[in-house]
């Protein structure tokens, strides 16, 4: 089965990295906060496994150490293996996001959701849906909206 949430490469490359043609210091700026990312405390990580599509709470955390799942030096020094190693357990008890979750039932990656072109198509799809239909009941119908709307987009192109 294919992986669903981010890895922290994927992460880095979604949520840090400029663009290609952006200043050089940018991608300088962006190394360097790559590296001071950790380690991180516990509430940090929890977040930032969020941000990756895991459904994670402080609590969680706290349980995966006392479970011995993960191990961290400190208590509140959260080193990338032990971050990723907590991801790892997520990904395996299948610990995700609602719109991870979403992702996995539609057979795609959030990484491939997260990306710029995706967020644009989704941008257009859901101004059409606005244009053509009364406002949605709930922020859910428009995203589903807007994902069946890119879907059909990709798909009719390739055919």
């Amino acid at each position: 089965m294919a992986r669903i949430g981010l890895t922290f490469d994927e992460y880095v490359d979604l949520k840090i990295k400029p663009h290609a043609g952006a200043d050089r210091a940018f991608h300088e700026a962006a190394k360097m906060e790559r590296r001071e990312m950790f380690p991180m405390a516990l509430t940090v990580a929890s977040s930032h496994l969020r941000s990756r599509g895991y459904d994670c709470r402080p609590e969680m955390l706290e349980l995966l150490v006392k479970n011995g799942v993960v191990t961290p030096a400190m208590p509140d020094a959260w080193a990338q293996a032990d971050v990723d190693a907590a991801a790892e357990h997520f990904e395996e008890c299948g610990i995700l996001t609602p719109y991870a979750a979403m992702c996995q039932t539609l057979g795609c990656r959030y990484a491939a959701t997260r990306s710029a072109d995706f967020d644009t198509a989704g941008q257009l799809a859901g101004a059409r849906y606005a244009r053509h239909r009364n406002a949605p009941e709930s922020e859910t119908t428009l995203i589903l909206e807007s994902l069946r709307a890119v879907f059909w987009l990709r798909f009719s192109e390739a055919a």
